[in-house]
């Protein structure tokens, strides 16, 4: 027993002399290091392609973290220190703002980059042929606190129409429209339409809501990738997946460490498949200054080299 009272105590000294020994080197660490939040697991894949692009690059280290919801996790990079940088969907913050759970999401909140934007559809049974003839109908839109919950009550609730909600997305959502356990489905993009029967499902296409805020875009989907699922191209709406941070001020202790993330993400995005997103604008949202500024200096730097082949030289 006296042994073991020995280790632990040993141990605990050890333990408690580490903050002391290191403070200069864990304050460094701090400094360098990134917490990058999912805002949804379906948005895993996309935050990891950023974690590994930016991992030590400028003397970063970047921690991916899974969110617990869209709607949260824009409210965590507001309100936790611990979280620098999520991966949000517009349609969330701007439903947050609406609803006076974020009043101050559109003025605190800015994105580093566009990092995809997907159409939204409207999924049905033949047997409806108008979103009115969904009235009071069950459509699945995603679990509260998910962007798909929020895209739903910004679009369909703004129409004025009244609907039971199911809290599926995605294939599993599909899955109950297929068991008649939903009469209708919200989805992105459509990878998930090629398994439904073209003779007994189509697709409505969705108006962006009048109130504000709404960073809705208009989008068009081409028949030819609706999986026969429509007969013409389909005019809907679509939301920006976004990198969003906290606009710290200038003088606040995180700033520094978000501007190097911005910079470094644009530098690093250029030389991507992802490059095309970089210049992408969000309406209505503003971009991180140090992302901007990176940005021109790209496109200055492009000129330039345009100007000098033209030339003759060597870029």
């Amino acid at each position: 027993m006296t042994r073991i009272r020995f280790v632990g105590v040993l141990a605990l000294s050890m333990f408690s002399a580490l903050p002391a020994i290191g403070q200069n080197r864990l304050l460094g660490i701090n400094d360098s290091t990134v917490t990058l939040l999912a805002g949804e697991a379906a948005w895993a894949r996309q935050t990891q392609t950023i974690a590994s692009a930016l991992q030590h690059r400028d003397g970063l280290r970047i921690i991916p973290m899974q969110g617990d919801g869209c709607i949260t996790a824009a409210a965590d990079v507001m309100q936790l220190t611990q979280v620098d940088a999520a991966v949000l969907e517009t349609a969330c913050v701007d439903y947050a703002v609406a609803q006076g759970l974020l009043p101050q999401a559109l003025d605190k909140l800015v994105y580093i980059s566009r990092i995809d934007a997907q159409p939204l559809l409207l999924v049905t049974r033949r047997s409806f042929p108008s979103l009115t003839s969904l009235a009071r109908k069950r459509i699945a839109t995603g679990p509260a606190q998910s962007a798909g919950f929020a895209a739903g009550e910004l679009l369909l609730a703004d129409m004025g129409l009244p609907f039971v909600r199911v809290a599926e997305s995605g294939a599993t959502a599909i899955d109950r429209l297929v068991a008649n356990e939903a009469d209708a489905v919200l989805v992105r993009g459509t990878a998930d339409l090629k398994n439904l029967d073209a003779k007994e499902f189509h697709i409505l296409g969705l108006m962006p809501p009048r109130g504000e805020p709404s960073h809705f875009a208009p989008a068009l989907v081409s028949a030819g990738d609706t999986a026969g699922l429509s007969a013409s191209d389909i005019e809907t709406v679509s939301t920006a997946l976004v990198l969003a941070v906290y606009d710290w001020p200038q003088r606040a202790v995180k700033a520094g460490k978000i501007s190097r993330l911005a910079a470094s993400y644009v530098t690093a995005t250029a030389a991507t498949p992802q490059a095309g997103e970089l210049s992408a604008r969000v309406p209505g949202w503003k971009r991180h200054p140090m992302a901007e500024k990176a940005l021109k200096q790209l496109a200055q730097k492009s000129a330039s080299e345009v100007t000098l082949t033209q030339n003759g030289g060597t870029p």
